[in-house]
């Protein structure tokens, strides 16, 4: 069978950190919930500032530094961390080949042959494609993509495609 698409991507560190980051963002619970959480903050620190309780403003104001860097630096550094025990996909090319009722994914170490109807979400952004299997797990294309590759994608799984 001819393969209607045929894609090559590399697994590098800076996409791998992409897509984790992308992925931090796209769960809209957890960024309401860290938002309300840092403005409750901010608002308790200038409140406890304003009525000269000094030791709970820095109290609030260190929780509200600590928060911020472990969600966007520590956990970077973890998935950087991460991605280099990996040595199954670390730095490895990987070539997806899309084919009427499924595509195939391989490397040098696998294959796997994963049907559309498997596809949780499609999540287009501007350098990447990810095609995700479950939340937390999908596989990550760099764009440029051919002609008619994302019109392809959203046909085989409209009600995905976000």
């Amino acid at each position: 069978m001819q393969a209607l698409y045929t894609i090559k991507s590399l697994y590098s560190k800076e996409e791998f950190m992409r897509f984790n980051r992308t992925l931090r963002f796209k769960n809209k619970k957890i960024v309401v919930f860290l938002s309300v959480l840092n403005v409750l903050l901010l608002v308790t620190t200038v409140f406890c500032l304003v009525n000269g309780d000094f030791f709970w403003a820095a109290v609030c104001g260190f929780y509200l530094v600590f928060l911020d860097w472990y969600l966007f630096r520590g956990t970077d550094k973890r998935m950087a961390k991460v991605f280099m025990q990996n040595k199954l996909i670390a730095s490895q090319e990987c070539e997806f080949r899309f084919y009427d009722d499924h595509f195939e994914s391989i490397t040098k170490n696998a294959s796997t042959n994963i049907g559309y109807d498997k596809i949780h979400r499609i999540i287009e952004t501007q350098k990447n494609i990810y095609i995700m299997y479950s939340d937390n797990q999908g596989i990550m294309m760099q764009k440029p993509v051919p002609d008619g590759f994302v019109d392809f994608l959203h046909q085989v799984a409209p009600e995905r495609s976000k």
